[in-house]
């Protein structure tokens, strides 16, 4: 299995994303962005880790441990997905 790797384009793009290491940037697992580029609306996480559901998910300032409970799980999620098909 390959190593995700964090990508952090805050200061090009205003964009953070988790991708395979292998993966061109454009094929990214979750996308992380301040909406609307206001940081008193929140932050943005896209979720592509599912195949089967991208989901968008807003969370607002206060919320990052929630923000990064999320993450964490998607990716647990993803990586338990691609050791079963291994075994």
């Amino acid at each position: 299995m390959s190593i995700l790797r964090c990508i952090d384009r805050r200061f090009e793009t205003g964009e953070i994303f988790v991708k395979w290491d292998e993966s061109e940037d454009e094929d990214w697992l979750l996308l992380i962005y301040i909406k609307n580029n206001s940081p008193d609306e929140g932050i943005v996480i896209e979720d592509k880790t599912n195949p089967e559901k991208n989901v968008s998910h807003e969370f607002k300032n206060n919320e990052i441990f929630k923000a990064s409970d999320m993450m964490v799980d998607s990716l647990t999620q993803l990586i338990g997905r691609k050791r079963s098909k291994a075994d």
